[in-house]
């Protein structure tokens, strides 16, 4: 009866908040007026995900209190009505449309076949290569839209102030790359960091090289175990081999548990918690913490 009841209230709680509190998250967000960011933020958007990513970013905008250089990727399925409400609810932002894209990265990786193939193969790829060609400086960061903030984020915001070019990351609980540790250190000699996960990731144009991608690629292309998490391998492996930096603190969350940890600056939702977890706790969390606030000051 107990469990009965809990997985009701869970039920009744994902309901509010995909129903009630998301939306009026969604009406009443605005871009802070304060200080620029020097660093653009890059997320891979879908018809599915892209209102969830208006939310998400902004939460960082929110939270930062820093207006941030924004560049939505979007993988293809937008539709018009979904760019126009994007650009008339985030103002300024940068819209990357999908058949452009696919022209000009297509051009910059014309000297690298396994790279260009892939990038093809699976949306996911895009959020590797794309931001890399798109950002306008050396620093930028990578987020997902099933990852939200909650607190002031001072290790991003130091790392963005800091000239120093130092790879950040989400550890995740669990390590899931397309092929195991043993089998890319073996093959490319490069000793892989602990559980890279790329819903949150603080990086330079200096730790990617296209060559060493090319490199991956070649090899384990055709007998990948995971080809899902090729996108993330490769943000592992080029970090991995600038070996400068490494795992943001646990308050950086990334988690199955039902609810954020009590000092969570930021939680990402993965797995089946970004379908059910997700709904009954970061709408209802970021109504009471953000919206509510942004009616009495000024952001």
């Amino acid at each position: 009866m107990i469990v009965f009841a809990r997985k009701q209230l869970r039920v009744f709680l994902k309901f509010i908040g995909r129903i009630f509190f998301l939306p009026i998250i969604y009406r009443y967000i605005k871009r802070p007026n304060g200080l620029s960011a020097n660093v653009s933020v890059h997320m891979l958007i879908s018809s599915k995900s892209w209102k969830l990513g208006v939310v998400a970013l902004s939460s960082l905008e929110f939270f930062s209190k820093r207006r941030w250089d924004v560049f939505f990727h979007d993988d293809g399925s937008l539709s018009e009505e979904n760019k126009k409400s994007i650009l008339s609810k985030l103002p300024g932002v940068n819209l990357v449309n999908r058949m452009e894209a696919d022209a000009r990265i297509g051009d910059e990786l014309a000297k690298f076949a396994a790279c260009k193939r892939n990038r093809l193969k699976h949306n996911l790829f895009l959020k590797f290569f794309d931001p890399y060609f798109y950002a306008p400086n050396n620093k930028y960061l990578i987020i997902d839209s099933d990852l939200f903030f909650y607190k002031f984020p001072k290790a991003i915001v130091n790392w963005m102030d800091s000239k120093d070019e130092i790879c950040f990351y989400n550890l995740d609980p669990t390590e899931l790359y397309a092929i195991s540790r043993d089998k890319i250190e073996d093959k490319l000699k490069i000793q892989i960091w602990d559980r890279f996960n790329s819903g949150l990731v603080c990086i330079s144009k200096s730790v990617i090289d296209m060559q060493l991608s090319e490199s991956l690629l070649l090899e384990f292309e055709n007998n990948a175990r995971y080809p899902q998490f090729f996108e993330q391998t490769l943000y592992a492996l080029n970090a991995s081999s600038f070996n400068r930096g490494g795992p943001l603190p646990p308050q950086y969350e990334i988690s199955w548990n039902i609810f954020r940890r009590f000092d969570s600056v930021c939680r990402h939702y993965v797995g089946g918690a970004k379908d059910d977890h997700l709904y009954f706790e970061a709408p209802i969390n970021l109504f009471f913490l953000m919206t509510i606030p942004s009616f009495f000051r000024k952001i």
